[in-house]
């Protein structure tokens, strides 16, 4: 006999969180308003299976979190030019993008999709937190 632990409601808050950090502060600096809607109506990075809050096992969702939080590092070096070779931060992107794929998290984005620093010119871009409400 096994006993396996089902995942917590705050692995799955956690895991939530990043998600909509993804969409509110990563996707914005690479992406158009129009590419992220586009995102959201395909299912980038929501479960793959039926169940939308279930990760599986305690295993599954802290892999899931870490994989989450490892692929907003390698963004976040590659981004501001941290010494450390392109060819290791695209492998631990890779990995950790398939280890999603492997965990029913859906991430079809390539490494290469983040090399670009979109700057929106007439883009006004849903997903950010206006930084002066009255002006909404």
């Amino acid at each position: 006999m096994r006993v396996v632990f089902a995942s917590t409601i705050e692995q799955e808050q956690e895991i939530s969180d990043l998600v909509h950090y993804f969409y509110e502060s990563v996707f914005p600096m690479y992406f158009t308003k129009r590419d992220i809607l586009q995102f959201k109506e395909i299912g980038v990075l929501q479960t793959t299976t039926k169940s939308y809050d279930y990760f599986g096992t305690l295993k599954d969702a802290f892999h899931v979190m870490t994989s989450l939080n490892v692929i907003l590092t390698v963004l976040e070096k590659k981004r501001v030019n941290i010494e450390m070779a392109e060819e290791r931060l695209e492998e631990l992107f890779f990995h950790n993008a398939n280890l999603l794929n492997k965990y029913g998290i859906y991430f079809p984005l390539s490494f290469d999709q983040f090399s670009y620093i979109h700057t929106p010119t007439k883009d006004l871009n849903l997903f950010i937190n206006p930084a002066n409400e009255i002006l909404v």
